[in-house]
């Protein structure tokens, strides 16, 4: 009776692991699944979301990937981190998606990819973060490579890039452009920001220091937070301070009052240089009433054909997505072609290792440059290979100033561009 117990128990357990091998392998045939998430009710999720379906329905269309169609599985987080988590796990152990994606700050990602580390050993599976533009997703994967190396980093902006290139950047544009080399910079409070206000040991001084080594001259520096309505006081000391250019390092505060209340202030003709969000968007000359005439800020949404595939994709978004090419949506439409090249060049989906190996080497032609993956850190390869292009508002148009290969427009001073 022992004997016959343990015997059923062994197929018991056998059946069980084979189970769990058999549940674990990644699906082969069929639809390609992939999942989703972001935060429904943010333009950036949405404009996202709509990228995101816009790459599968032209995948589709063609053929799909190695003949299989691909299926995208749609999450509202909320914005809400427990709702992540569980969002992440549905789409991973129920759906079974091949890759999640999560189109949010930096702070969603690195809930999703904690869970996905969880999970990975049982559901191998892929994960992209293609909005989030911190440090702490490719650190993960410096730092303990084997746990995280499902993670991706598809956002083209990390703090050190933003430091040894974005930096360097704009010390051209403010000597060549503006003609200065005094600057202001105000910093918004999130995590994003901290390198560049402290910088990164063993790797670079803050932004400020950075400028300093440029030989341009810091006359002035705050840090304000994201709730803050009241922005009048800092520009009056700006306009004391012989700064000949305001360098905000914001992408998240409400830059519709941010830039009213500069163009009325006494710093009005101080140029300003943002370095992302609403001011780089179509609908900022009408939530400003056309005050952000004369500003300056880095934006994906050029009308220039950086590649081939950059107007036609803007165009078709808006066309046939009602959505908008805000931030994170052009790097979520890359990622899909850079995982479906991927995927045909590791000969399919049954080896998740397979497929990581060959998003650490692959490099296909994107919306803004080049989109590919570092194989150690696994952060988007940058500028000069992925960039963003600085455009100033001049009379209700973005035109591009730098660089100068895609410079479509000179600088004008905000006094000029008024009068």
């Amino acid at each position: 009776m022992k004997k016959i117990c343990l015997y059923i128990g062994m197929i018991f357990i056998f059946l069980l692991m084979n189970t769990g091998v058999r549940a674990a392998s990644p699906e082969t045939t069929g639809p390609i699944k992939i999942g989703f998430m972001g935060n429904m009710s943010s333009p950036s999720s949405l404009s996202s979301k709509g990228a995101a379906t816009m790459a599968v329905d032209e995948m589709n269309k063609a053929g799909g990937i190695q003949g299989r169609q691909i299926k995208l599985i749609v999450e509202d987080t909320k914005g809400e981190i427990p709702k992540c988590v569980e969002s992440y796990k549905k789409l991973v152990m129920n759906d079974r998606v091949l890759a999640v994606i999560i189109a949010e700050k930096v702070e969603m990602g690195v809930a999703g990819m904690e869970i996905g580390a969880e999970l990975f050993s049982e559901y191998p599976h892929l994960f992209f973060s293609t909005v989030g533009s911190g440090d702490d997703i490719w650190h993960r994967v410096r730092d303990n490579y084997k746990k995280y190396r499902f993670g991706f980093q598809t956002y083209y902006y990390i703090s050190t890039n933003f430091l040894k290139i974005w930096a360097p950047e704009n010390t051209d544009v403010f000597k060549k452009q503006v003609k200065t080399k005094n600057v202001a910079i105000i910093y918004e409070d999130m995590e994003w920001t901290k390198p560049l206000r402290k910088g990164l040991p063993n790797v670079s001084p803050s932004l400020a220091g950075v400028y300093k080594e440029k030989g341009i001259n810091v006359v002035y520096e705050t840090t304000i937070s994201l709730d803050q309505k009241m922005f009048n006081p800092i520009f009056e000391e700006i306009a004391k301070s012989n700064a000949g250019v305001i360098d905000c390092v914001v992408g998240y505060i409400d830059q519709s009052a941010f830039i009213k209340q500069w163009a009325q202030s006494s710093a009005r003709h101080i140029p300003v240089l943002i370095w992302g969000g609403l001011a780089g968007m179509p609908p900022a000359w009408k939530m400003t009433e056309g005050k952000v005439n004369g500003v300056m800020v880095g934006s994906s949404m050029v009308k220039v054909a950086i590649t081939p595939k950059t107007l036609p994709f803007m165009e078709n978004l808006v066309k046939d997505y009602k959505v908008g090419p805000i931030f994170g949506s052009h790097t979520t439409y890359d990622t899909m072609y850079g995982f479906k090249k991927a995927i045909e060049k590791a000969g399919g989906t049954g080896d998740v290792d397979k497929l990581i190996k060959q998003l650490e080497q692959v490099e296909e032609v994107a919306v803004l440059g080049t989109i590919g993956w570092n194989a150690k850190y696994h952060y988007n390869l940058p500028h000069p290979k992925y960039l963003t292009p600085v455009v100033q508002w001049q009379k209700g148009e973005m035109k591009v100033i730098y660089p100068a290969q895609y410079k479509n427009a000179d600088y004008i001073s905000p006094t000029d561009l008024r009068k």
